[in-house]
C-alpha cells in the first residue's frame, strides 16, 4: 500500500485485512489507517487496483460522488469484479451492482415493502417470532445466542415477507456464507448458480399460484416498468442475503455488547423504551457490516488528498468511518443517546433500503430476551469468540452465555 502518508506498501494491506486477528478486533488497524490517511492504496495480485477508504468525509464522498459507479466496466475495466478479485460469471445484476437510473428504477418497485407503515404492521409477527425463540433458546442447558437466536429471527421474518419456504433456509444459509465470507475451500459460484436456479423456480411457482408476500406481489406486477425475470431473481437474491446477513450481525453485536456491559444490560432491562437507542449506537461502534460493496471510478480524482485513478476499486471501511474520531467524540467508547449520523447503513442512493427492518427486528429481539433475561454474561473468554470471515460482513459467529432467567441459572 502506498499513499501520501500510510506506511504500508503496495499490496501489503490486504492479508492484514483477511487475517483471524483482524475478524476479532478490526478497530485497532482501521484506527491506525484513518489518522494516518482516508484512503490507502494496495496492488491485489489479479484484481484492479484497490483503495480502501477510512475518513468519515472521504466515505461519504465515495459513497455519493457521480464519478464512482458500480459498474466495472464504466471504469474501463471488464464487468463482474467481485471484492475477492473474481469474476461473477453466473450474471446476476440486482441494485448494489447497478447505478441510476436502473438502480432508482429496481428501488422503486421494492420501496412498498420497506415504507414505515408497513414495518410497524410486521413488528406483532416478529414479536411473536422473537417470544418464541427465546423461549426456546433460554430453555437449554447451555444458551447460544447466535445459531440459537439472532440468526433465526430474521430468517424467519425475511421467509414470512418474501414467501420462501423456511424449511428450505439451510441450503440458503450455506450459499449466503460461501457469496458475503468466503474461506478457504469455498465455492461462491456453485452457490451463486443454486441460489440463481433454486430462486427463478420460486418465482415461476409464483405468478402461477400467488400469495400474500412480497415475491408473489412483484412476479404479478402489471406496472409498465415491472421486474423482468433475471431482475425479480436479483431482487429476490439481494433481499434474502441482505435480510438475514445483516441483522443476525446487528443483533448479535448488541447481545455481546450487553453480556460485556452490565451496567448498560440493567439500564435497558430497567427500561426497555431505550434498546432502539443503544441499537443505533451498536450500529456505529461494531456494525454488521465492515466495508461496503465495491465501487469503481469512473475518472482520475482525489479522496481525503489521496490520488485516485480511473479503473481504481473503492472499497469503503464503513467500519473506520463510524469510528472517525474526526467526526465522532471518544469513538470507541459506548454513548447511550449519541447524536451519531452514522454510515452503517451506507449512506446516498444505494442506502440499505431495509434499514428500517433491520432496526426494528433487532429492538423487538433484543426486547424479548430482556424481559426474560435477569443476567446475562459470556459463557467462554474473548479470545474464544469466532468471528465471521471475510471483508465485507462482521459478526461473531457463536455465543455461548450464561443466564440467570426468572430465577434459575442456565450456565454453560
Amino acid at each position: 500500500m502506498t499513499t501520501n502518508s500510510s506506511p504500508h506498501e503496495s499490496g501489503s494491506l490486504r492479508p492484514e485485512l483477511e487475517g483471524a486477528a483482524f475478524q476479532a478486533d478490526p478497530h485497532t488497524l482501521l484506527r491506525r489507517l484513518t489518522e494516518s490517511a482516508a484512503a490507502h492504496r494496495c496492488e491485489p495480485a489479479g484484481a484492479p487496483p484497490q483503495l480502501l477508504i477510512t475518513g468519515y468525509e472521504a466515505a461519504r464522498q465515495v459513497l455519493t460522488d457521480p464519478r464512482v459507479s458500480k459498474r466495472s466496466e464504466r471504469a474501463g475495466l471488464e464487468p463482474g469484479w467481485l471484492m475477492s478479485g473474481v469474476r461473477d460469471e453466473v450474471g446476476i445484476d440486482y441494485m448494489l451492482t447497478v447505478d441510476p437510473p436502473d438502480h432508482t428504477r429496481l428501488r422503486k418497485l421494492v420501496t412498498r415493502a420497506f415504507t414505515p407503515q408497513q414495518i410497524e404492521a410486521l413488528r406483532p409477527r416478529t414479536r411473536e417470532i422473537s417470544d418464541e425463540l427465546a423461549d426456546a433458546v433460554l430453555a437449554a442447558e447451555a444458551p447460544e445466542l447466535i445459531d440459537g437466536f439472532a440468526v433465526r429471527v430474521p430468517i424467519a421474518v425475511i421467509c414470512e415477507l418474501l414467501g420462501v419456504p423456511l424449511a428450505d433456509w439451510d441450503r440458503f444459509r450455506w450459499a449466503s456464507e460461501q457469496i458475503v465470507s468466503p474461506v478457504a475451500g469455498s465455492d461462491r459460484e456453485e452457490a451463486y448458480v443454486w441460489m440463481s436456479g433454486y430462486l427463478a423456480v420460486l418465482i415461476a411457482g409464483k405468478r402461477a399460484v400467488p400469495g400474500p408476500d412480497l415475491l408473489s406481489a412483484l412476479a404479478n406486477d402489471t406496472v409498465e416498468d415491472a421486474l423482468t425475470d433475471p431482475e425479480l431473481v436479483g431482487m429476490a437474491f439481494l433481499l434474502l442475503i441482505a435480510g438475514y446477513e445483516t441483522t443476525a450481525n446487528l443483533i448479535g453485536a448488541v447481545l455481546l455488547g450487553l453480556a460485556r456491559q452490565p451496567d448498560l444490560f440493567e439500564a435497558l432491562r430497567a427500561d426497555p423504551a431505550l434498546v432502539p437507542t443503544a441499537v443505533e449506537e451498536f450500529l456505529r461502534l461494531d456494525g454488521p457490516v465492515l466495508t461496503a460493496t465495491e465501487r469503481f471510478a469512473t475518472e482520475d480524482m482525489v479522496i481525503g488528498e489521496v490520488p485516485v485513478r480511473r479503473g481504481d476499486m473503492l472499497l469503503v471501511s464503513l467500519s473506520a468511518a463510524n469510528r472517525d474520531p474526526a467526526r465522532f467524540e471518544e469513538p470507541d467508547s459506548f454513548r447511550l443517546g449519541r447524536s451519531t449520523g452514522h454510515v452503517a447503513f451506507g449512506h446516498g442512493v444505494h442506502h440499505c433500503l431495509g434499514a428500517p427492518l433491520a432496526r426494528m427486528e433487532a429492538a423487538v429481539a433484543v426486547t424479548a430476551l430482556l424481559e426474560r433475561v435477569e443476567s446475562l454474561e459470556l459463557a467462554v473468554g474473548e479470545a474464544e469468540l469466532e468471528w465471521s470471515p471475510g471483508l465485507l460482513m462482521h459478526g461473531v459467529r457463536s455465543l455461548p452465555v450464561n443466564v440467570t432467567v426468572s430465577g434459575n441459572t442456565n450456565s454453560r
